[in-house]
């Protein structure tokens, strides 16, 4: 059987479970037929469902096998060892025999047996006739666990049919559930991005993904650090049992099969006439019954495999002359569409020129340079960097190099590539530059800005920066013709450059000034040039204008950098973090949750390989989004392993934002992970990245100290951050850090949260200037109000933190009874709170925690232990002991010591000892 659970664990499987066991229970059916793909769980499944029914059902399993179904009753043979030959020449004595040895194994259990059949495609006919003959009797409930279309168990598929049996169709694991069982199989949290290429990469199939996570953990694509884990680079599968396991799908076909399977997984996509004329359509239709082909519903009908690593095992099965041989057969019968090419097509294109270079054939000079730029157009600089490595005609050469130097610097190696430029860039100035033109001049300036800005560079240096490349420009147009001027487009890149310093140094005032200007332009971009100037200044735009509490404007022109993204044929594609990054933020300022989290979900069904490049980011915005909501818990576990994955690669200069949002959750929520540890790290980080968000940074790392404050509130340092983002005019970094004064029990800082949300645009800023505005009226109704609010807006910790300054107003007035009434109120809206509780409360709130003490009292009485029991454990008077038992009735809201339980595990779920995967 294939087990693929870890410690007998279902992952994403609870609905079919519960269907499997509801139908083994169904007295009008027989049993159940669970089919699915190789490595899909069904055993898993169908042992889980018989643990399950253990009490009822007496389970009883046999195993298919190749050899077994060469055999008459093979894989029934355990249970013919009393028949005679004579008896095994006649089925129906077979079947009196079989029948007989469940009617004595029924009276010994007294229980209904339950015939689990697995690996059933692998039975022979005279098994399966006789399964389906114990099926119709009745007399047992029967299991059969088989690959979709298995020729041998037509009889039983009758018999769903008709309704005797229950067919359930496994199909591929949800994208969460893949991810519950990468942290399940490497017992510590894994970047979502990275389960997410898993997911897509294995079809959603367990097994797969299995290999794929030892196979990325040998080559170290797969990494640990803290504690955490992440994908450093896609893994590949070309020494796993997934190779034997293709072999042996291929040597199940047919010839022509085969040939259809190789020619496809070869040329990654082809429309299904080019298929069918080089290879069979026969096939191709069988290919597709079985559902190893699918058709795309697109204009050519393309075909392609529908499981991912299919594709790439047979690349590697087919040796380099066959490759050759069917790739020639394929450009007699097929010339692709040249000029511009759709999203989906790119990889196709990409693809196509990939397998002439591994043909060996030698592509022109310019075939090739073009391959390169979209290939790192599309932020896939791997294929770029081999494509540009190729080109050695002297006229394109430094093209080319430019292309290298793009490419590297995708994959992070920056200092090498800026050193590459500046030498390019030299070479012009001395006279030995050529091979220069428009399009390499504009890709030079804007990879050296993003260079300079990735190693650590001042802002100072990029005015300096666009000055020599305008110069290389006029160098190079005098040399093509006499009295040539700088090119409009390589002139309007560096103004965008100098904009860029000003947002470098934080000077959003001039930013803004030159930005409008630079954003004017309404006509379509008429060049590839023009259009990444143009996202370029959007996205520069939408981060100042977001930065300054302006969302409405920010997430306009973010969504216009998003349409120049989505409108350049792939082409633009490199630039898809620096506009996730400008819209995400708009977006969580402007308390737009929902759009966010779609936004999220967009970029996981983006190209495989930004989820490489972009994991880290992507993590820290779904960590953001939940601690804004107030999930810390939940924000914490995303959290801890985008911080490692940002250390390896950080296109954004995330790191120190991160850093202080994980020690500041790590510190509320007390989970003893190494993340208490970041908010630490923060003042020591190598580079400080966006100015407003190196405040927030600041900000967090300061909350985390204060909230380990046992002396009151301690936010001198937060007030002095604050005034900085207000006197730079950030007010949503403003806002934010206000927002951490309140948490931490710095209620002077209401009024001016109340005041500054007051005309903020976004359901975010509405819900805390109402608490904001509560707080400050010192009014308990307005308390409870302003969380009803806050809970609309999503902001939960907000909501929970409003009714503890209730429940703080009325302890202080020695109102128990209205104290208790809101305590409890928490507890039933728990489900409603997302599971956020007053255990995170600021310390100013310290009448609803528990101290250490308090904690460890609680658990000894849930353990069954007395007061005196307890007061000998302390060493301390029974008495002491039963006043610290009130005081804890009273904090949670309880007269009883048999509510004690429940308040206190809806109070402080899992404790604050808990550690987090």
């Amino acid at each position: 059987m294939t087990l693929w659970g870890h410690d007998r664990q279902l992952f994403g499987r609870e609905r079919e479970l519960a269907e499997v066991t509801s139908r083994l229970l169904d007295p009008g059916l027989r049993g159940v037929l669970i089919l699915g793909a190789e490595g899909i769980g069904k055993s898993s499944l169908a042992e889980q469902a018989a643990d399950r029914l253990a009490s009822i059902m007496a389970p009883y399993y046999v195993c298919g096998s190749p050899v077994l179904s060469t055999m008459q009753y093979g894989i029934l043979s355990t249970y013919l060892g009393s028949a005679t030959a004579a008896e095994m020449e006649s089925p129906l004595s077979v079947l009196r025999t079989v029948r007989a040895h469940f009617q004595r194994l029924t009276e010994t259990s007294g229980m209904q047996s339950l015939l689990v059949v697995d690996n059933a495609q692998h039975i022979d006919e005279a098994s399966a006739h006789l399964l389906t003959q114990l099926a119709m009797s009745g007399e047992l409930r029967l299991m059969v666990i088989s690959r979709a279309r298995a020729p041998r168990i037509h009889e039983l598929l009758s018999l769903a049919r008709d309704g005797l049996l229950a067919r359930i169709d496994l199909g591929p694991l949800s994208r969460q559930a893949v991810h519950e069982f990468c942290v399940s199989v490497l017992g510590g949290p894994l970047l979502q991005a990275s389960s997410t290429l898993l997911s897509r990469m294995s079809g959603g199939n367990p097994l797969y993904v299995k290999e794929l996570l030892g196979r990325a953990q040998r080559q170290r694509r797969l990494v640990e650090a803290n504690g955490a884990w992440f994908l450093t680079q896609e893994p590949d599968c070309v020494d796993t049992s997934l190779v034997d396991l293709v072999k042996g799908m291929l040597a199940a076909r047919t010839p022509a099969e085969r040939n259809v399977l190789e020619t496809v997984a070869l040329a990654g996509r082809l429309p299904r006439a080019v298929v069918s004329a080089v290879a069979d359509d026969e096939a191709v239709r069988s290919l597709v019954i079985d559902g190893l082909l699918e058709i795309l519903p697109d204009r050519d009908e393309s075909a392609h495999l529908v499981q991912p690593l299919h594709a790439e095992i047979i690349r590697s099965l087919v040796p380099v002359a066959r490759s050759a041989e069917i790739r020639a057969r394929v450009l007699a019968r097929y010339t692709p569409v040249s000029g511009p090419e759709p999203d989906h097509e790119t990889g196709a294109v990409l693809r196509r020129t990939e397998w002439a270079l591994d043909c060996g054939e030698r592509l022109g000079a310019e075939e090739l340079l073009s391959a390169a730029r979209m290939a790192n157009g599309a932020g896939d600089p791997v294929r770029g960097q081999r494509f540009a490595a190729a080109v050695h005609a002297l006229p394109f050469r430094t093209a080319a190099e430019v292309e290298l130097a793009v490419a590297c610097a995708q994959q992070g190696s920056y200092s090498w590539a800026r050193a590459r430029l500046e030498d390019l860039a030299e070479g012009i100035r001395e006279g030995i530059g050529t091979g220069w033109d428009q399009d390499s001049l504009h890709r030079a300036s804007f990879t050296g800005a993003l260079l300079l800005r990735q190693t650590s560079g001042r802002s100072t240096e990029l005015p300096l920066m666009a000055d020599r490349w305008l110069a290389a420009a006029a160098e190079v147009a005098s040399r093509q013709s006499a009295g040539g001027s700088v090119p409009a487009q390589v002139r309007a890149a560096t103004e965008v450059l100098r904009v860029a310093a000003l947002v470098m140094e934080g000077d959003f005032s001039r930013a803004r000034t030159q930005l409008a200007e630079l954003v004017k332009e309404e006509s379509p971009a008429r060049s590839h040039a023009d259009g990444e100037r143009l996202l370029v200044a959007h996205g520069l735009y939408a981060e100042v204008l977001a930065a300054c509490g302006e969302v409405g404007a920010a997430l306009k022109h973010a969504l216009s950098a998003a349409n120049l993204l989505n409108s350049a044929d792939g082409k633009l594609q490199s630039y898809s973090g620096f506009v996730f990054v400008r819209q995400a933020q708009s977006l969580l300022h402007s308390g737009r949750y929902a759009q966010l989290d779609q936004l999220l979900a967009r970029m996981h069904a983006g190209p495989q390989h930004l989820l490489i490049s972009l994991g880290g980011t992507l993590g820290v915005f779904e960590a953001a989004l939940e601690i804004h909501r107030g999930r810390l818990h939940e924000g914490l576990r995303r959290l801890r392993p985008a911080v490692e994955a940002l250390r390896d690669r950080d296109p954004e200069l995330l790191l120190p934002y991160a850093l202080g949002l994980a020690g500041y959750a790590s510190t509320v929520v007390a989970d003893g992970t190494p993340a208490a540890g970041f908010a630490a790290q923060v003042e020591g980080s190598r580079y400080r990245g966006p100015v407003h968000l190196w405040l927030t940074a600041q900000a967090y790392a300061a909350a985390a100290e204060a909230s380990q404050s046992t002396e009151g509130p301690t936010s001198g340092h937060l007030a002095v951050l604050a005034a900085q983002a207000r006197e730079a005019g950030l007010r949503s970094t403003e806002k934010d850090i206000l927002e951490l004064c309140l948490a931490v029990g710095d209620l002077a800082q209401a009024g001016r949260l109340a005041e500054l949300t007051a005309d903020f645009e976004g359901g975010e800023a509405e819900a805390l200037h109402a608490y904001a505005v509560a707080v400050a009226s010192g009014n308990p109704d307005r308390m409870v109000a302003a969380a009803e609010d806050a809970i609309r807006a999503q902001k939960y910790l907000v909501a929970v933190e409003s009714i503890g300054h209730a429940i703080r107003f009325y302890g202080n007035h020695g109102n128990l009874r209205r104290q208790r009434a809101l305590i409890q109120q928490l507890r039933r809206r728990r489900e409603e709170l997302a599971g956020v509780t007053v255990s995170y409360l600021s310390p100013s709130l310290h009448l609803v925690r528990l101290t250490r003490r308090e904690h460890e009292i609680v658990e000894l009485l849930l353990s069954g232990a007395t007061s005196k029991d307890i007061a000998a454990h302390f060493t301390l008077s029974q008495r002491t002991v039963e006043g610290h038992v009130y005081r804890i009735y009273v904090k949670l809201g309880i007269s009883r010591r048999a509510d004690l339980e429940s308040a206190y595990r809806a109070l402080e779920p899992g404790h604050r000892s808990s550690s987090l995967l």
